[in-house]
Parts: C-alpha cells; structure tokens; sequence
C-alpha cells in the first residue's frame, strides 16, 4: 500500500502516515474546533482509496458527509487550491450507514455478556454479583437470551421462583432484582433496547468490500456509547483469526474515546489493554480520537505508535498538564519547542510523529493537514436514504427478527406447568440435552448456530469482558 501523505511540514516536506504500520494504533488529539475530526475524515477516504475498510464512530452526528463529494466550502477550496489541487479532487467515499438514520447495529446479551450489560445498567457490585447468576441460570437451563425483552422474562421468572432456585444457587434477593428490573426498564426509555436482538452483527461484514462503515450514534446516551465501544473491541478480537502484524484488515476510529475509559473497574481496563495490545495480530488499527491524551490510560497511550496532535490551549493548571503530557509523548525534534507549538498550532496544523518502516517514531514535526476530499456538511436524510438502498448489507440487517427465546421459551414452561399443576421452574438442565459434558455443550451450540444463522459459539465460557467466548474453537 502507498503511504498516506498527510500533510505539509514547514520545509515543505510532506509528512505521510505508514498503511502497513496503522496495525501499531494511533492517537488524534485535539480541543473542539481545532481540526481533529477534518484529519479523521482525511485519513478514512485515503484508506478507502487503497481498499482497507473503516469504522469509524461518531457521537457527534457530523461525519455521514463522507458519503457525498466535498466542495462549496470556501477555506476548503483555499486549502485544496494551497496543496496545487483542483475541483476534480472533491470525491465521496461508498459508505455503509449505521445507528441514527442507517442500518441496526446490533448484538444480543449472550454475546454482550453480564460484565458489560452491568456496566451499562449502572449496577453496584451485590447487583452485578446477581446478574452473573441470572446468566448462569440461562445457560444451564438453555434459555436462549437474544433480545431484550429476554432478559426482561428471565428477571420476572427468577423472582417468581426464588426459593427454588435458591437450593442450587444460592441466595437471590428479591429486592436485588427488583433494583435490576428498574434499571433495565429505565434505560429501555432511552432506546437501549433497539441495541439488542437479531440479526446482530457479523465482525466480517466490515471488512469485505473495502468500505467505509459509519456509526451515527449522536441519538445514544453517552453510557452506551462507552459500552458499545467496549463490545466492538470485544467483537473484533474474539471473531477475527489471526493475520500477522503487517496485513491489515481494518481500521477503527473511535470518536469521543475517554468514555470508553471513563469509571471503568480496573479488571475491565486490563482486558481493554490486553486487547488493544494483541488486536494488531488480527489485522485492525484502531485510531483513538479524543481532546487530549490524558483521557486515556497511560498504558494505552503506550501503545499508539502514530500520533497527531491538533491545538490545546493552557488556561488552568490542568489544562498545562495536559499540554506538558501531550509534548512529552513525541519524539524530540531540536527545532521544535514542542509545547509551546501546542498551543499555537492553527485550525487544520498538527503536531505529528508517525512509525517509520522499522516501527519506530520519527521525531515531531509541525504539519499543514491536507483537506479532506469528502463534503464537511451532515447528509440530509433523502441522502440517507438513498445510501441505504445502494448498502450490500440493508437486505441482511434491516428488519429485525424475532425468533425463539427465553421470552417464548419460559412462556410455553408456564403454559405446560399450569396444565401439569407444577409450579416450579427446573433447577438442573434437561437430561437429554447433556449439558454436563463438553461434549455435549458442543453439539447443543452446533444445533443453536445452524437454527440461528450464524455460529454462537461451543462452550458456555464467558471470555473477555464477561462475553460468550470459545465461537472459534
């Protein structure tokens, strides 16, 4: 792949970003308004140019323009006509659009897990100690959890059936559930559930064909933004084999990145740092895209070799740390105050050191970012529309299905223990279907995934960040 020019340095030398070294992370950094979000648009039409597929999340609703040609912009045309281009420069790149006003991006709560789902329902550690047991009384009794009126059902039917679940389990406090029950009915109100159910996605339909993926999630609380970007990391590391360091598969850039971070327990944050340290070997790059680069953990600044810092300004003593932490990160150059240079960088300049071909950092150096190709204005929502007819995937996601689940299941056990007078849920799972035997659990999951469409896994172990693990074995 060719190198991506990124811009201009001050001797007129152009700065360039490594595809083969995008494996190794990367960092854009920079206070609103100061151009980090221009330089990520930039970066993901050069990428779709050579073929390498993008995600790309945004909180703020300001990025679908990437589906349209840019133009029309009078400092964009400047720019353009700065770096000797012309109006043939102005492209659209083909996306595929995603949350508000796109496509359903979706999973199911086996596959997010309870670490996560607690996380998300803001529960305490009595509460997420109870929600672990819940997902081990699906398990072992085989109620399928896919969507979210599912985990409503299996909430009520604990409840309803404490004491004799209690024997196996241990003790289940029924105002434990109840403080669930609110919480999950509370975040319903703000549109979580839409996040949960079927078809949920398939990592690999990101990759094929090269296309630009484009989460719109400036409708989604801010909690579950941090969440999905927790499932997304999980996601890419647990379904993709490995590809070795240099083939890169995709990159992911993920907007607003401190929520990702933010209150997050610390046996949480070392599975994140784990991931984000052995996801290069799979093929993915992910680029973290945030104010400044004391949002993130020191060990994950560590990681992210490429690096583009846009303007900070230093009014308060945290906001000079934070310029002194920013300067600190670069290779030194001698011809460079590096922190001064912060915060006097313009719109559309940056600090950049990227990985050489040996991987290592060149030293800072202060860059006129190239203009973006694509439009800087939102899509309208004819235009929308109009994408979503042209997406390879609006057949697959669409419309929503709804199969068989906890939801069905425990309704049709309700139904046959009122005619057999028993009143009690089972306590031990069905003989027949040798859930005590791996074994066993293999040809259940193998049932479960030729059912469903797709493969759900072979083990009943919850791997990174509490999620269904073992789907590659």
């Amino acid at each position: 792949m060719d190198p991506i020019k990124l811009g201009r340095k001050s001797t007129s030398e152009r700065a360039v970003l490594l595809p083969q070294m995008l494996s190794r992370h990367g960092l854009i950094c920079g206070a609103t308004g100061t151009g980090k979000t221009v330089t990520l648009r930039y970066i993901t039409e050069q990428l779709n140019q050579q073929g390498v597929a993008t995600l790309v999340t945004d909180l703020k609703g300001d990025l679908s323009g990437l589906g349209a040609a840019g133009g029309n912009n009078p400092k964009v045309d400047e720019r353009v006509q700065s770096f000797g281009l012309d109006q043939h420069y102005y492209h659209a790149c083909p996306i595929t659009l995603w949350g508000n006003g796109g496509l359903p991006m979706r999973t199911t709560p086996t596959e997010l897990g309870p670490d996560l789902l607690g996380r998300m329902l803001g529960l305490n550690d009595n509460q997420q100690g109870l929600l672990q047991l819940l997902f081990r009384v699906a398990d072992q009794q085989g109620l399928l959890l896919l969507d979210w009126k599912d985990i409503q059902a299996l909430i009520t039917e604990v409840d309803n059936n404490r004491k004799a679940l209690q024997e196996a389990y241990g003790n289940i406090s029924s105002a434990s559930l109840g403080a669930i029950k609110r919480k999950y009915l509370a975040l319903e109100q703000v549109g979580a559930s839409t996040f949960f159910g079927e078809p949920a996605l398939e990592i690999q339909d990101l990759i094929e064909g090269g296309r630009v993926h484009l989460l719109d999630a400036s409708k989604m609380q801010p909690a579950i933004y941090g969440i999905l970007l927790l499932w997304l990391l999980a996601e890419l590391y647990e379904n993709l084999p490995e590809s070795g360091d240099n083939a890169l598969r995709l990159v992911v850039f993920f907007d607003e990145a401190h929520l990702l971070f933010d209150d997050l327990p610390k046996h949480l944050r070392g599975q994140v740092e784990q991931i984000v340290k052995l996801i290069r070997s799979r093929g993915v790059g992910i680029f973290f895209v945030t104010q400044n680069p004391l949002d993130l953990p020191e060990d994950i600044l560590a990681q992210l070799g490429n690096r583009i810092q846009h303007a900070l300004r230093a009014y308060t003593p945290n906001e000079r740390r934070a310029v002194r932490a920013a300067a600190n990160s670069f290779r030194e150059n001698s011809d460079i105050d590096t922190a001064t240079a912060i915060g006097e960088l313009a719109v559309g300049e940056a600090l950049v050191s990227c990985l050489n071909d040996e991987g290592v950092p060149q030293p800072v150096s202060r860059v006129l970012i190239h203009p973006p190709a694509s439009r800087l204005t939102p899509l309208s929502d004819d235009e929308r529309n109009a994408l979503a007819a042209l997406s390879p995937l609006t057949a697959k996601y669409a419309d929503t299905l709804d199969r068989e689940s906890a939801y069905e299941q425990l309704q049709q056990r309700r139904a046959a223990q009122a005619t057999s007078g028993q009143g009690n849920v089972q306590q031990t799972p069905q003989k027949n279907q040798k859930r005590t035997t791996a074994s066993g659990l293999e040809k259940t999951f193998d049932r479960m995934a030729t059912s469903f469409g797709r493969q759900v896994g072979k083990e009943l172990m919850r791997g990174i960040l509490g999620a269904l693990s073992g789907r590659r074995k």
